[in-house]
C-alpha cells in the first residue's frame, strides 16, 4: 500500500497492510545534543533516510496566514539575558536573548495589539486573505522562517499552488495543509488574558474575530482547494491546559463550535477526507464539544496531560488519532520505553483509527539510543510483530559514533546565559525572527 492509502484505511478504522513508520520530530537543540552521542553529520543530514521513516505527506505549496505587511520589528529595551521587543506580529514581548536550548523559545508576552473593535479593523487591513503573496511566491522573496506569537516557526513554502496540482493529485504520499484555528488566531491578536476577559466583557468582539477568520480560511483556501486533492486538513489551536481546555464547553458552543461546523463542510466538500484539530493539553472536553460535527480527528495527544487514547476511542468509535506516546517514558531503561511503546500498539489494533508515535516534538533529554531503539521497535510492532516478545535487532544503534557527553540541562542553561549554545544543529538550524 501507499501511504496515501494507508492514511485512508487508518481514518475508516480499517486495518492497513501495516502502519505507518512515523516516530515523533526531534528539536534542534535535541539534534545538537544527539550529535555529542554518536550521531554523525551525514546521519543528521539524511535523518528520515537513516531511520528508515515513511514519506508521508506533502504541502499543496505556499500558504501564508500571517499578517501582511508584517509589523516592523523593534527592540525596546534589553536587560542582561533579556529583551523586550515588539515583534513581526505587533506583539510586545521580552525574551532571552540566548536561549538555553535552541528551538524551545523562552518568552513572556506583555501586550498585544487587538483590544477594541478599532483594533481589529486595523488587524483586518494586515489580513486580506485575497493578497497575492498569500498563497503565491513573489520573485526575490526572503523566505527565512520567522516566528508566530506562540514561537512556533514558519517556514513558507516556495512553490506556487498552481503548479502542484499533478503533483498533489497523482501522488501514493497524502496531501495535508495545517491552518491556524479561531483560538489560535484570536489568541495571537489579543493574548491569552485578553481573550480570556474578552469572552465575558467584549463576547461581540470575540464573535467577530472568530467569524472573520472562519471567513478568512474559507476566501483563501477556496480555489487552490477546488483543484488539488487535499487528505487531512489540521486546524492548529493549542487551547488546553493539563487538565482542561482554556475555554469552557459553554464558550467553545457558543464561539467556535458553529463555525467548525461551516468548515468541516466546507473542507468536505473540497473532498477533504479528514479535519485534525492539533491542540496541546488535555483533549477530554475538545472531543466531547467537536467531535464528530467540527473535527474527524485530534493530535498529538500528550499523556502528560491526562489524555488516554484507549478511552478516547472507546468512547469516540469514529475517532482519529495521532501521538500518544509519552515522551517521558523514553528517558529511561529499554523495558519502560517498550512497555509504553507496547501499550499504545496495543490500544491501534484493538481500536483501529489511531497512528502511535512520540506525542509532542522530540526534546533534548531523550537519549539518541532509547530514540533509536523506539524507532525499530516500532517498525517491528507495526508489520505486525508479537506485541509481548518481539525485540529489535538494534541495527541503527551499531551505525553510531562514540558518546562524547550525554545532555545536561543544568549545563546548557548556563551556557545560555553566558551567550553560548551547546546543542546546536547546522543541519537542522533555528532562527528566530528577532532583531540583532
Amino acid at each position: 500500500m501507499t501511504s496515501r492509502e494507508r492514511f485512508r484505511k487508518i481514518i475508516q478504522h480499517e486495518m492497513p497492510d501495516r502502519l505507518p513508520y512515523l516516530f515523533g520530530s526531534p528539536r534542534e537543540s535535541t539534534f545538537g545534543a544527539w550529535r555529542k552521542q554518536g550521531l554523525t553529520e551525514e546521519q543528521e543530514g539524511k535523518w528520515e533516510e537513516f531511520i528508515g521513516q515513511d514519506a508521508w505527506a506533502l504541502s499543496i505549496g505556499k500558504t501564508d496566514f500571517g499578517p501582511i505587511p508584517l509589523f516592523e520589528e523593534r527592540v525596546l529595551e534589553e536587560r542582561g539575558n533579556m529583551r523586550i521587543w515588539i515583534d513581526s506580529w505587533g506583539v510586545k514581548r521580552m525574551d532571552a536573548i540566548n536561549q538555553p536550548t535552541t528551538g524551545f523559545a523562552t518568552r513572556r508576552y506583555l501586550d498585544f495589539p487587538v483590544k477594541t473593535p478599532a483594533d481589529l479593523e486595523e488587524m483586518k487591513v494586515r489580513f486580506d486573505p485575497k493578497t497575492r503573496e498569500r498563497l503565491r511566491p513573489v520573485e526575490g522573496e526572503n523566505l527565512r522562517p520567522t516566528l508566530n506569537p506562540d514561537g512556533y516557526r514558519i517556514t513558507q513554502e516556495t512553490t506556487y499552488w498552481k503548479e502542484r496540482i499533478e503533483l498533489c493529485n497523482t501522488s501514493d504520499r497524502l496531501v495535508s495543509l495545517s491552518v491556524p484555528g479561531l483560538y489560535w488566531t484570536a489568541r495571537d491578536w489579543a493574548g491569552f488574558e485578553g481573550l480570556s476577559l474578552m469572552v465575558y466583557d467584549q463576547p461581540n468582539l470575540v464573535h467577530e474575530m472568530m467569524e472573520y477568520w472562519t471567513w478568512f480560511i474559507m476566501e483563501m483556501l477556496d480555489e487552490p482547494l477546488s483543484h488539488i486533492k487535499v487528505d487531512q486538513v489540521t486546524i492548529n489551536e493549542d487551547m488546553a491546559y493539563k487538565t482542561a481546555s482554556m475555554l469552557s464547553p459553554a464558550h467553545m458552543r457558543e464561539f467556535m463550535l458553529p463555525r467548525y461546523e461551516r468548515l468541516n463542510r466546507f473542507f468536505k466538500e473540497k473532498g477533504v477526507e479528514c479535519v485534525v484539530m492539533d491542540s496541546d493539553g488535555h483533549l477530554g472536553q475538545t472531543l466531547e464539544v467537536f467531535h464528530p460535527t467540527g473535527i474527524d480527528g485530534v493530535t498529538p495527544l500528550e499523556i502528560a496531560a491526562n489524555n488516554d487514547p484507549e478511552l478516547y476511542l472507546r468512547k469516540h468509535p469514529r475517532l482519529f488519532i495521532s501521538g500518544g506516546i509519552d515522551k517521558r517514558e523514553l528517558r529511561f531503561s529499554p523495558e519502560q520505553l517498550r512497555a509504553e511503546v507496547a501499550q499504545r500498539y496495543r490500544t491501534a489494533r484493538k481500536y483501529g483509527g489511531y497512528i502511535p508515535m512520540v506525542d509532542h516534538g522530540v526534546p533534548p533529554d531523550i537519549p539518541l539510543r532509547n530514540f533509536l531503539y523506539m524507532v525499530e521497535l516500532i517498525k517491528g510492532f507495526a508489520d505486525g510483530e508479537d506485541l509481548d516478545t518481539f525485540e529489535p535487532p538494534c541495527i541503527l544503534e551499531k551505525e553510531l559514533g562514540p558518546i562524547e557527553e550525554m545532555f545536561d540541562l543544568r549545563k546548557a542553561m548556563e551556557a545560555g546565559e553566558r551567550g553560548e549554545r551547546i546543542y546546536t544543529s547546522s543541519a537542522h538550524p533555528w532562527r528566530p525572527s528577532l532583531p540583532r
